[in-house]
């Protein structure tokens, strides 16, 4: 493995792995798992107000990216560092500090501190003018779908023991990833001092000359995680009352579907690299609508299984790829913010497609909001078949 042993010598990209995955294992064990289990059952705060903060955590993540972005081009690796402070304080102040206010506040700028996280990450162990960027963004994928998965699961174990205990491990594991990112990255950096403020929608309409971005790259960003936002509310749903799954099956099926496509991550990264993204991005989404609308006639748990490995798969298909994709319209010299600007948008998405299905699931049934999915999904497997995209930005690049 070429690009693992590449990212192991490097002292500055194995910081940046070590430092997501600490960072992503501790976020993720935290807002998906303890923070609503720790406010209800610990502190005697309602369900909604849980709810509200860890809304507030990844509404702010989402809002703040493209000016995180900036910050990372214009000062360089200061602003992680001062990111990860930030978020190591806003655990302390929720861990001595009591209250429904102090949650939402604590989990806001918890969302601002996370904000550079992964821009320098993506930025830095895969540039966009690398050759072979795709398989190592294949690698960046896995360790945070390792990170992301695996603190929700691991955090349980130590909550049934003690509240406390399970708290300042997740502090610890946070000091872990600043401790990382002081002794692996350089602190110091040369860069491009830029006078100007950061104006997201100049940004947006800086990408809109270029026509690719216009009419395809960014519907597509937003019609995507729309789709993968509308399935959020209504798997657990569908999976425990039509199906009939109990909660540690559904469990089980998630874990599946995450490890499916964790494992595939580094040989689609690599095959992205190889053979033409449409190819992939084509194939990746018809397989994710297949399964999708396939997934109504699954009766029992070994199939509900299969098929979530199955989606887990195409999803590995589809990442490396679609980020190839964006990576040729982004500036080697303004990376950081133009990753910021696409995950702000791609964000926009995610916030969209929970409300438009529960709509639709509301209004026609689940089975239609799945179907609906399955639609979108097969729609943009047909465009990726059909449209010259490599002839279109090859157009695009030399004007």
């Amino acid at each position: 493995m070429h690009e693992l042993k590449a990212i192991f010598t490097s002292k500055r990209e194995l910081g940046l792995i070590l430092m997501l995955f600490f960072m992503e294992f501790t976020r993720g064990a935290f807002f998906l798992t303890f923070l609503p289990l720790y406010a209800v059952n610990y502190l005697g705060i309602s369900v909604a107000a849980a709810g509200l903060a860890v809304s507030a955590h990844y509404l702010v993540e989402t809002l703040f990216k493209g000016a995180a972005g900036w910050q990372l081009d214009r000062i360089g690796y200061p602003v992680l560092l001062a990111g990860l402070l930030l978020g190591l304080g806003s655990l302390l102040f929720m861990k001595f500090c009591h209250s429904p206010a102090v949650l939402l506040i604590g989990s806001a700028l918890f969302g601002l501190g996370v904000s550079p996280v992964w821009l320098a990450v993506i930025s830095g162990v895969a540039p966009v003018q690398l050759k072979e960027r795709a398989a190592r963004m294949g690698i960046v994928f896995a360790v945070w779908l390792f990170g992301s998965g695996g603190g929700p699961v691991a955090i349980n174990f130590l909550i049934a023991r003690d509240y406390n205990l399970a708290f300042w491990l997740l502090i610890a594991l946070w000091g872990g990833a600043l401790a990382v990112t002081l002794l692996l990255l350089p602190f110091m950096e040369n860069k491009a001092d830029e006078s100007s403020g950061f104006s997201f929608w100049t940004e947006v309409g800086k990408m809109a000359e270029n026509q690719t971005f216009k009419k395809i790259l960014m519907p597509g960003m937003f019609l995507q995680t729309m789709t993968g936002g509308l399935m959020l509310p209504l798997l657990p749903l569908y999976a425990q009352n039509k199906i009939g799954l109990s909660p540690n099956q559904y469990a089980l099926l998630l874990l599946i579907g995450g490890a499916a496509a964790a494992v595939s991550f580094l040989p689609m990264g690599r095959l992205a690299d190889r053979i033409r993204l449409k190819t992939l991005l084509g194939t990746g989404f018809g397989m994710s609508a297949v399964s999708l609308a396939l997934f109504p006639t699954a009766h029992n748990a070994v199939t509900s299984y299969g098929m979530a490995a199955l989606v887990g798969f195409s999803y590995a298909m589809v990442l490396p790829s679609w980020n190839n994709l964006l990576a040729k319209v982004i500036s080697p010299e303004r990376q950081a913010t133009g990753w910021g600007v696409f995950s702000t948008i791609e964000g926009m998405g995610i916030a969209v497609g929970p409300a438009l299905g529960g709509i639709v699931a509301k209004s026609f049934g689940i089975s239609t909001a799945l179907f609906l999915g399955a639609v979108l999904l097969a729609m943009m497997s047909c465009f990726y078949f059909l449209y010259p995209i490599e002839k279109l930005f090859t157009h695009s690049l030399t004007n």
